[in-house]
């Protein structure tokens, strides 16, 4: 395998489709599409203009059939997404027919692309820094519009540009200390002007508000872990089901009829929901409904928000005290349900957090949706220019960043060249996020979690 290769894959889902699409790149791209495509009005493919769409017949050069009639797109390096000359090839989408077009492809010099080579290749052609080539799976994955928001704007370069700047002040004060160190007798005038602790502090605090974005950034990809919690017969399967619009979780008046954990998506206005219904928690010597009872306290406490629901006609008992003593650590909503059997009674706990509902009648549900809105999307938690971090490996290379650049205030007075040492770590560390000092081990790693023909 070279990276002179011309590379070749199918691009769009496998499947019958409207349109299927072959994407070729590297410096055969123009040649190969010579070599298979005849456009209408007898054109060459010396002829061909970038970025110029051209209708036409598809040839397998082998046996000379004619596979399809299709488009041919045809763009001239460097202005292409990997940064070499493509070829698309945009056919009918039946599968045994685009496996012959890429069959054609591949017996005219190309190799079969691996997963995420396209991206890969326009990665290290300096086409986007590796920040940007993470969002483009989290775009094709994101299930709300929310998730490709966020993807989006990871992907116009916002995150990049942001770490850039971080090593770029972090990069200025190592020269100033560099100075410092090599010529002690020189004064130098960017010393006294800036006050390298304070610019570190500010450093600090700024890594340590992005590194608070990674929650968020793991909600939006991943979705938001909402818990259904409370005893049996609470309501919690009727809730589940009225969120979801359909029936998804069996309901009976017998008490302990969910014995497991049951997960279920849903889009709450562009906000992705993991709702996630649990056995009703009680005291109980049969095996079965132990482990299940096991399991919903597990992932309550696994979740980011729980819904802690009880019977809106009846008070509150030792038990509800001891589960909420239990889950009280993770954010929650008291959620005093059927409405429709009566108006609830005066109850404990705070009532900014209290929503009553009738899932069956679809009193109170709007305001319910609207309390969790509120609670996993609150302002204080998004931040003001829209960038999270993505994901785990960006999560970490900022919290190494920020332990860095802390360790390098913690000793400040030692000298020059321990700071020194401390801030080429932070400035590597942030390197890694956007790929300017990156393993290729870990370059590696990432692509090879991309889908083949991307």
């Amino acid at each position: 395998m070279s990276w002179e290769d011309t590379i070749a894959a199918i691009s769009t889902p496998i499947g019958t489709g409207g349109i299927g699409i072959v994407r070729v790149s590297g410096s055969k791209a123009a040649q190969i599409a010579g070599l298979l495509f005849s456009p209408v009005g007898n054109r060459k493919a010396k002829d061909f203009i970038s970025h110029k769409a051209y209708y036409g017949k598809i040839t397998d050069p082998d046996t000379g059939d004619i596979l399809d009639e299709g488009i041919l797109l045809y763009m001239k390096a460097p202005h292409t997404f990997t940064g070499e000359d493509v070829a698309e090839f945009q056919c009918h989408g039946g599968v045994y027919l685009l496996r012959r077009v890429l069959q054609a492809v591949l017996s005219r010099g190309a190799r079969l692309a691996e997963p995420g080579e396209f991206t890969k290749r326009a990665f290290l052609n300096g086409k986007m820094d590796l920040s940007q080539a993470e969002s483009v799976m989290d775009m094709i994955g994101a299930k709300t519009s929310l998730a490709l928001k966020a993807a989006s704007r990871r992907l116009d370069g916002r995150l990049g540009s942001k770490i850039q700047e971080y090593r770029r002040r972090i990069m200025d004060i190592l020269v100033l200390l560099e100075v410092e160190i090599d010529y002690p007798e020189y004064e130098i005038e960017e010393a006294r002007e800036l006050d390298i602790k304070e610019e570190l502090g500010k450093l600090q605090k700024e890594l340590e508000d992005l590194y608070r974005t990674a929650d968020t950034g793991r909600m939006l990809n991943e979705g938001i872990r909402v818990a259904l919690v409370g005893r049996p017969n609470m309501g919690k399967s009727t809730l589940l089901n009225a969120l979801l619009g359909e029936e998804r979780a069996i309901v009976t008046d017998i008490p302990g009829t969910t014995r497991d954990t049951l997960e279920e998506g849903m889009n709450l206005d562009g906000i992705p929901l993991r709702l996630i219904d649990t056995a009703g928690i009680r005291e109980s010597e049969d095996p079965v409904e132990a482990m299940g009872v096991e399991r919903a306290i597990r992932a309550a406490k696994q979740s980011d928000l729980i819904l802690f629901l009880l019977e809106g006609t009846s008070g509150e008992t030792k038990e509800d005290l001891r589960i909420l003593r239990e889950i009280e650590d993770t954010p929650y909503l008291l959620v005093r349900t059927k409405l429709d059997r009566g108006k609830p009674e005066e109850a404990w706990g705070d009532p900014e957090k209290t929503v009553c509902i009738s899932a069956v009648t679809g009193e109170g549900m709007e305001e319910l949706k609207e309390r969790i809105r509120q609670m996993v999307f609150c302002e204080s938690i998004q931040p003001k220019d829209g960038v999270y971090l993505g994901n785990a490996r960006q999560k970490q290379a900022v919290y190494g960043a920020i332990g860095t650049i802390r360790g390098a205030i913690g000793s400040y007075d030692l000298g020059s060249d321990i700071i020194s040492m401390d801030l080429q770590n932070a400035y590597d560390l942030l390197g890694e996020l956007t790929g300017n000092s990156t393993r290729e081990d870990l370059t590696e790693e990432i692509f090879s979690r991309f889908c083949l023909g991307k």
